[in-house]
């Protein structure tokens, strides 16, 4: 049986009163990332954000009265806005994983994302986004990360005290970083030693519970993780 994510991980600290992310992240601001690199979550926003930009160029009618071929293109184009975004619904309801890395100057940064929509239920507990990243050997950097609308969404960066269960292994409370990633969603950060030593925690279909004081904040299951964790090895390298 593969060891669980959870052992891997490094103990977190860092001065009090002073603004700090897990080791090898920058404070951008709102929230902590990697330096260098642009993340799947970033990227998944700007793809929603782009389906829903769509239709900015159509043309102004200032007043006027718009022509048949004018109208027939606005419905033309208002159809296909809406079947993309229910394309885009039925691949994050079923879940969606994306694959990036990032040439730096501290070496190769790898990233797998995994979103599956949030459900409407239970104040957005159910589905979110995960985020496996790390720097290619020998740099130890690597972070395992949760997003999501019901995690905790502090102004500034805090740590914060959270159980976390993977498929049917033990829970296990650890302290982890915790911050605002917008104003709709939190994200915490586990920190581990090494991008290797987070893929030997992965499995091909494996499932997170995360709560805090009883309570459940979030709970996702990926599948279809074997290609994944495939590239991951060769980005490591």
């Amino acid at each position: 049986m593969k060891t669980p994510f959870l052992p891997c991980l490094l103990a977190l600290a860092f001065p009090i009163g002073a603004v700090a992310c897990p080791i090898g992240m920058q404070f951008n601001g709102n929230g902590c990332s990697p330096p260098y690199v642009y993340t799947g979550w970033d990227l998944l926003r700007d793809r929603r954000a782009a389906i829903e930009a769509m239709g900015a160029d159509r043309p102004a009618s200032n007043g006027r009265v718009r022509s048949a071929e004018e109208l027939a293109q606005l419905e033309r184009l208002r159809l296909k806005v809406q079947q993309e975004k229910e394309i885009k619904r039925e691949k994050l309801a079923k879940g969606e994983w994306g694959v990036e890395s990032t040439a730096t100057p501290e070496g190769k940064l790898c990233a797998a994302t995994f979103a599956k929509s949030t459900s409407n239920i239970n104040d957005g507990v159910i589905g979110g986004v995960v985020t496996i990243m790390g720097f290619q050997q020998p740099k130890p950097d690597a972070w395992l990360m949760f997003h999501g609308a019901g995690l905790p969404k502090p102004r500034n960066v805090e740590k914060l005290k959270i159980t976390l269960q993977q498929d049917d292994e033990p829970a296990q409370t650890v302290q982890v970083f915790n911050y605002r990633e917008s104003r709709e969603v939190g994200t915490v950060a586990f920190a581990v030693p090494g991008l290797a030593a987070a893929l030997d925690g992965m499995r091909d279909k494996q499932s997170f519970t995360l709560s805090l004081d009883g309570k459940t904040l979030m709970t996702i299951q990926w599948a279809n993780a074997a290609t994944v964790i495939q590239q991951l090895r060769q980005c490591a390298r």
